[in-house]
């Protein structure tokens, strides 16, 4: 995890290259490419306009969920009095759990009732923005500054609007096995991520119970 004094708010140089971690850290969580096959199975009887709208409609959602998440972060923590380094060892311990199920093979919602509204429910959320992203935007919002951030949400919509719009000729470019490599990889960042998340807390408990 980035820590805050890391970067200066005033050093706008730094910022690319924070825009651009901060986004590889979203996009891992939200883990698009895996998303895919649910998606093309749910809107394989819509027209192609039809599917548009559905993918402006989700990736509207996803900004919205962690815009809030964004804005709201650390008055969540402050109402509950949670410190960031027990977050990053609640956050880890979670992302870390998500990223087995995942690579074992376990979808992240359960079932799907109706074609009805899948934009929000399932695409939007649970599939793309879940608790795991949810912990990671709250974290990341104590973090970095909060220009960064949203100018990284925005990246990370834009990203998941392109690969849901195109999705088909994703597929077709890469194969079904194409894709499930990529979600794998995507998953094996996100254990990465979960198991520096935790080491970053633990570290910091140990320092201030002044064992280390």
């Amino acid at each position: 995890m980035i820590d805050a004094s890391f970067f200066s708010l005033s050093d706008f140089s730094y910022w690319p290259y924070q825009i651009a971690l901060v986004s590889a850290q979203i996009f891992a969580i939200l883990n698009p490419v895996s998303v895919l096959p649910v998606f093309l199975s749910l809107t394989e009887d819509l027209g192609v306009a039809a599917r548009h709208r559905i993918v402006a409609r989700s990736s509207l959602a996803v900004f919205i969920i962690c815009f809030i998440m964004a804005i709201a972060g650390n008055y969540i923590l402050s109402f509950f009095n949670i410190n960031i380094a027990s977050l990053r060892v609640g956050g880890g311990i979670l992302l870390m759990v998500i990223a087995v199920e995942m690579l074992g093979g376990l979808p992240r919602t359960k079932s799907i009732d109706s074609r009805e509204e899948v934009a929000i429910v399932p695409i939007a959320t649970p599939l793309l923005v879940g608790p795991g992203t949810m912990t990671t935007v709250i974290l990341l919002s104590a973090s970095v500054p909060l220009a960064v951030l949203v100018v990284s949400i925005i990246v990370v919509v834009a990203l998941i609007y392109a690969i849901l719009r195109y999705s088909e000729h994703l597929i077709r470019l890469t194969g079904k096995n194409g894709i499930r490599a990529l979600g794998r990889f995507m998953t094996i960042i996100i254990a990465a991520f979960a198991a520096q998340l935790l080491y970053s807390g633990l570290t910091e408990w140990l320092i201030s119970w002044g064992l280390i």
